[in-house]
């Protein structure tokens, strides 16, 4: 009876280990994502910050169209 209890809390432990692992994988730090910005040229550069921006939803509020103005009609 030991033994299962032994068995069952080794394999409880394996489980975690493994789904912590699981969890992590995929995800890269700060420091890899601003060693890979350094190695980009500016175009990418660009690209990468426009792709961000759109992600987020942060918009310029010079280009930025006013949404919340009523439509004027066509004359």
């Amino acid at each position: 009876m030991v033994n299962l209890v032994i068995y069952g809390i080794f394999f409880l432990l394996l489980a975690v280990i493994g789904w912590r692992l699981r969890q992590r994988r995929g995800r890269i730090g700060p420091a890899a994502v601003g060693s890979l910005y350094d190695m980009l040229n500016e175009d990418r550069r660009n690209a990468v910050e426009l792709i961000v921006e759109e992600k987020t939803g942060e918009r310029d509020p010079e280009r930025a169209r006013d949404d919340t103005a009523p439509a004027r009609p066509e004359p």
